[in-house]
């Protein structure tokens, strides 16, 4: 009989997903899978030529100290854990399929810095497409993300 029962809790255990639930209700897996592909990963010749300048982590620490604002466009819960210190997140809107930045300067000549996981990821450059898309001139794409930057020891923050 007891063995019976172990049976069934461990096959109910291997079928059903498991799941965790955040503070804020979002449903999350328990198990990561690391992020590391994008499906069709940016083009930096595309990017240059619809006005988006490419940097790498030292010129974008250079953005950074002459108070340019940062985006960050990663999935929420790495924005939590951590980010470039100041960074904005970016939410992806599933229902218009769009990159939505929420908090934009006014001022449309303001420098805009967008990262994520690093060249083989696409959101950061989408948001910084749908930005430029707005009038916004002086956008920045930090091709190699988020890792470079805190390799860097440059300045960080989460929980």
């Amino acid at each position: 009989m007891l063995r019976n029962f172990h049976s069934i809790l461990l096959a109910g255990l291997l079928l059903s997903p498991l799941y965790a639930v955040d503070y804020d209700g979002e449903k999350e897996t328990i198990f990561e899978t690391p992020y590391n592909v994008c499906v069709i990963p940016p083009q930096i010749d595309e990017a240059i030529a619809k006005g988006i300048q490419v940097v790498d982590e030292k010129a974008a620490k250079a953005l950074y100290d002459q108070k340019a604002y940062f985006y960050d466009a990663r999935e929420k819960r790495h924005y939590m854990k951590e980010h470039i210190k100041g960074a904005y997140p970016v939410y992806f809107d599933v229902s218009k399929a769009e990159y939505i930045v929420i908090q934009l300067p006014k001022d449309k000549d303001e420098k805009l810095v967008f990262y994520c996981y690093g060249e083989t990821c696409a959101n950061s450059y989408e948001a910084a497409l749908s930005v430029r898309k707005l009038g916004y001139k002086n956008i920045y794409w930090l091709l190699d993300g988020f890792a470079p930057w805190k390799a860097a020891k440059y300045p960080v923050e989460g929980r």
